[in-house]
């Protein structure tokens, strides 16, 4: 019986298949979707712009559950969405806080067809003259950009999406990131923290002060402005090729130093590549 029902399976979808392609190729753009509550037919796949001008915070709570999320400097507080539905997105200011949440995206959503699907996106505006107190992102799907900020203490949580930090500072970093790629150009922290489980990392800045490291699977790249004199570090790799300065170490390797500048890198599974000033 459970096979009989198989067969008919198989032959509906390949029977889907082929009329997509028929209307397809007729000059139709099909897509569905199919979610928790059904087959459903998307009424539309462009997204609407908004922007919203904001007024002064030191705080920044963002809870992403779908799309990406890009912070940038200019001259002004401001909010721009990207998004299906103006509800997608909310937002608040409170005690010099700013909340933004996006709309949970359907569970069990699987989508279908030829049309273009856009990722929603935020994007917010912070003054290239101010120093954020506290940045908090919790983003399960989307990348997470953010370029020329200055914080005093960042917690980035990313489950599935590739992370980019170019040209920032901050005093305390710590970031979490379970499936994609890091990539840090000209950063630099007083305090790093950071975990990845599946991806590479990338970091081309300055680590002062205590820094850590772990990565289950995936390579780790780190081109330090720090002088050689002024850090130290424990190295270890358990399945990967280690190399220091360009040179062939061990699986693990330290250089001991009596300052505040010390850094501990573990890699499970990934080469770890350490090049300092």
């Amino acid at each position: 019986m459970t096979s009989r029902y198989t067969h008919i399976a198989i032959t509906m979808i390949a029977l889907g298949v082929l009329l997509a392609l028929v209307g397809y190729f007729s000059g139709g753009k099909w897509s569905f979707e199919i979610n928790d509550e059904g087959i459903q037919l998307p009424e539309n796949n462009k997204l609407v712009n908004n922007s919203y001008q904001l007024n002064d915070f030191t705080n920044l709570n963002i809870i992403n559950h779908y799309g990406d999320v890009e912070i940038v400097t200019s001259d002004r507080y401001a909010l721009e969405t990207n998004v299906i539905n103006d509800d997608d997105v909310t937002y608040s200011i409170k005690d010099k806080t700013l909340t933004v949440e996006t709309k949970s995206k359907k569970k069990n959503r699987f989508q279908f067809g030829f049309a273009n699907f856009r990722t929603p996106s935020i994007k917010i505006y912070v003054p290239a003259d101010v120093k954020l107190k506290t940045v908090v992102l919790d983003s399960n799907f989307g990348d997470t950009t953010i370029r020329g900020l200055k914080y005093q203490e960042l917690n980035l949580i990313e489950d599935f999406g590739d992370i980019l930090l170019k040209d920032t500072t901050g005093d305390k970093t710590e970031i979490t990131q379970s499936f994609g790629d890091m990539k840090l150009q000209q950063f630099s922290s007083n305090g790093f923290v950071a975990e990845s489980e599946h991806g590479d990392m990338d970091i081309d800045g300055t680590l002062n002060g205590q820094s850590t490291i772990t990565s289950d699977f995936g390579d780790a790249t780190l081109h330090l402005q720090n002088k050689k004199s002024e850090f130290g570090y424990e190295l270890q790799t358990d399945f990967g090729d280690l190399t220091v300065d360009d040179e062939d170490q061990n699986s693990k390797v330290s250089k001991p130093y009596n300052g505040d500048n010390q850094l501990k890198a573990t890699i499970s599974h990934g080469d770890l590549q350490l090049r300092l000033k």
